[in-house]
């Protein structure tokens, strides 16, 4: 199966799906090696000794590199997430007692489990993206219908085609911001921007429907006390525009 993105390693979700993966794996294999109900208690003690410690690590781990999945090659992001497994479960296995030098003494066995491991994740994350993502894709063109009218598309694209002639300079950076507002009303908006960012989208916006209403939308900007680098969600501010544009023009 050929991997699909890598995840969030900074999605609280992913996390806890990955140590509920990666434990069910220690419980199946526990189960196949145990031979007596006797000693299951005294067996999983160990083995969680063993795999929570490589566990924890190699999550803080992708936690810290989360930033580069999003420039490396998906690939390249799925060895990654095997070399911190591998990397994690040596020193996790070094922090038992394991010498390095011991040539003869490698964990090998806890190396490939490692390894398989990440394989399961990588297989496991790839099958519920390819299950989910239509899904998801449905939903965010559901919210992207919410968060903006559809008339407001065909009217600015009429906007446009009314002024190219007469002023192709204007049209072509009409078209830029209704390319921006649109780039940010797809994305996930799951992080905070600021208000500066969020401000310049609301110029934007109404630039647009300026270009469409002329002179029967008058706009009066008071912004000389709001701090632009306030923290604040994604388009809090432009369906409050886009309500006040369309109830009271």
């Amino acid at each position: 199966m050929r991997p699909s993105r890598a995840p969030d390693w900074r999605n609280l979700g992913v996390v806890l799906r990955s140590v509920l993966l990666v434990n069910a794996l220690a419980a199946l294999a526990l189960l196949a090696r145990n031979r007596s109900w006797d000693a299951l208690l005294l067996d999983a003690m160990e083995m969680a000794a063993r795999v929570e410690p490589a566990l924890l690590m190699s999550l803080l781990l992708l936690y810290l590199a989360a930033p580069l999945f999003a420039r490396l090659p998906v690939r390249a992001g799925w060895a990654l997430v095997a070399l911190c497994a591998l990397v994690c479960t040596l020193l996790a296995e070094a922090m038992t007692g394991w010498a390095i030098e011991d040539m003869k003494a490698w964990p090998v066995r806890e190396a490939l489990w490692a390894l398989l491991a990440s394989a399961a994740a990588m297989v496991y994350f790839t099958v519920q993206e390819r299950a989910l993502g239509p899904a998801i894709a449905q939903a965010r063109l559901m919210a992207l219908s919410a968060r903006i009218r559809p008339h407001f598309l065909f009217n600015s694209l009429n906007a446009v085609l009314g002024i190219m002639r007469e002023d192709p300079r204007r049209a072509e950076r009409a078209l830029e911001e209704l390319s921006d507002l649109f780039r940010v009303l797809m994305r996930e908006n799951r992080e905070l921007v600021t208000l500066g960012e969020e401000l310049a989208l609301c110029h934007q916006y109404m630039a647009l429907e300026k270009l469409r209403l002329g002179d029967r939308l008058g706009v009066l900007w008071q912004t000389d006390g709001c701090p632009p680098d306030a923290r604040v969600p994604p388009l809090m501010l432009q369906p409050l525009l886009e309500n006040a544009v369309y109830h009271g023009v």
